[in-house]
Protein backbone atom coordinates (compact mmCIF):
# COMPACT_ATOMS: atom_id res chain seq x y z
CA UNK A 1 0.00 0.00 0.00
CA UNK A 2 1.20 3.28 -0.97
CA UNK A 3 1.78 5.91 1.89
CA UNK A 4 -0.70 8.78 2.42
CA UNK A 5 2.29 11.03 1.93
CA UNK A 6 3.09 10.09 -1.85
CA UNK A 7 -0.71 10.05 -2.35
CA UNK A 8 -0.80 13.57 -1.37
CA UNK A 9 2.40 14.49 -2.71
CA UNK A 10 1.40 13.20 -6.68
CA UNK A 11 -1.87 15.24 -6.25
CA UNK A 12 -0.30 18.50 -4.72
CA UNK A 13 2.22 17.74 -7.96
CA UNK A 14 -0.89 17.93 -10.28
CA UNK A 15 -2.55 20.31 -8.74
CA UNK A 16 0.52 22.61 -9.27
CA UNK A 17 1.28 21.60 -12.61
CA UNK A 18 -2.62 22.99 -13.45
CA UNK A 19 -2.21 26.19 -11.91
CA UNK A 20 0.89 26.66 -13.18
CA UNK A 21 -0.39 26.15 -16.84
CA UNK A 22 -3.29 28.19 -16.02
CA UNK A 23 -0.47 31.27 -14.93
CA UNK A 24 1.09 30.42 -18.27
CA UNK A 25 -2.22 30.86 -20.46
CA UNK A 26 -3.70 33.83 -18.51
CA UNK A 27 -0.44 35.68 -18.36
CA UNK A 28 -0.92 35.50 -13.94
CA UNK A 29 2.58 35.32 -12.56
CA UNK A 30 1.38 35.05 -8.84
CA UNK A 31 -0.78 31.70 -10.01
CA UNK A 32 2.28 30.53 -11.98
CA UNK A 33 4.33 31.04 -8.76
CA UNK A 34 1.95 28.95 -6.47
CA UNK A 35 1.79 26.58 -8.85
CA UNK A 36 5.37 26.11 -8.77
CA UNK A 37 5.31 26.26 -5.19
CA UNK A 38 2.48 23.34 -5.18
CA UNK A 39 4.69 20.81 -7.78
CA UNK A 40 7.69 21.46 -5.25
CA UNK A 41 5.63 20.78 -2.05
CA UNK A 42 4.20 17.46 -3.87
CA UNK A 43 7.38 16.53 -4.38
CA UNK A 44 9.21 16.93 -0.63
CA UNK A 45 5.22 15.02 0.70
CA UNK A 46 6.39 12.07 -2.47
CA UNK A 47 9.97 11.52 -1.07
CA UNK A 48 8.90 11.59 2.60
CA UNK A 49 6.30 9.27 1.49
CA UNK A 50 8.86 6.94 -0.37
CA UNK A 51 11.07 7.24 2.54
CA UNK A 52 8.52 5.58 4.51
CA UNK A 53 7.39 3.21 2.17
CA UNK A 54 11.03 2.24 1.96
CA UNK A 55 11.37 1.84 5.89
CA UNK A 56 8.32 -0.06 6.06
CA UNK A 57 9.75 -2.49 3.65
CA UNK A 58 13.12 -2.54 5.37
CA UNK A 59 11.36 -3.62 8.62
CA UNK A 60 8.90 -6.21 6.83
CA UNK A 61 12.03 -7.89 5.68
CA UNK A 62 13.66 -8.12 8.78
CA UNK A 63 10.91 -9.28 10.75
CA UNK A 64 10.71 -11.99 7.52
CA UNK A 65 14.26 -12.85 8.14
CA UNK A 66 13.97 -12.91 11.76
CA UNK A 67 11.13 -15.18 11.86
CA UNK A 68 12.42 -17.80 9.12
CA UNK A 69 16.13 -17.95 11.41
CA UNK A 70 13.88 -18.88 14.46
CA UNK A 71 14.61 -15.60 16.47
CA UNK A 72 11.28 -13.92 16.15
CA UNK A 73 10.16 -10.66 16.90
CA UNK A 74 10.30 -9.31 20.76
CA UNK A 75 8.46 -6.53 20.66
CA UNK A 76 5.04 -8.60 21.67
CA UNK A 77 7.17 -10.48 24.32
CA UNK A 78 7.74 -7.25 26.15
CA UNK A 79 4.60 -5.69 25.66
CA UNK A 80 3.18 -9.11 26.82
CA UNK A 81 5.89 -8.81 29.80
CA UNK A 82 4.88 -5.41 31.07
CA UNK A 83 1.32 -5.63 30.75
CA UNK A 84 1.31 -8.64 33.13
CA UNK A 85 4.51 -7.63 35.26
CA UNK A 86 4.36 -3.97 35.60
CA UNK A 87 6.37 -3.51 38.77
CA UNK A 88 8.88 -6.23 37.53
CA UNK A 89 9.04 -4.24 34.38
CA UNK A 90 9.52 -0.56 35.58
CA UNK A 91 12.30 -2.05 38.21
CA UNK A 92 14.21 -3.95 35.11
CA UNK A 93 14.17 -0.76 32.92
CA UNK A 94 15.56 1.51 36.50
CA UNK A 95 18.14 -1.07 37.21
CA UNK A 96 19.32 -1.13 33.09
CA UNK A 97 19.13 2.76 33.67
CA UNK A 98 21.17 2.81 37.03
CA UNK A 99 24.15 0.73 34.95
CA UNK A 100 23.81 3.26 32.00
CA UNK A 101 23.99 5.95 34.00
CA UNK A 102 27.17 3.89 35.91
CA UNK A 103 28.93 3.87 32.75
CA UNK A 104 28.74 6.99 31.45
CA UNK A 105 30.23 8.44 34.11
CA UNK A 106 33.13 6.19 34.27
CA UNK A 107 33.66 7.40 30.71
Amino acid sequence: MMDKDRVKGSADQAKGAIKEAAGDLTGDAKLKAEGGADKLKGKVENAVGGAKDAVKEAAKKLNHTLDRAGIGTTGSAVRHAVRTRPLEAVALAAGIGAMVGALIRRV
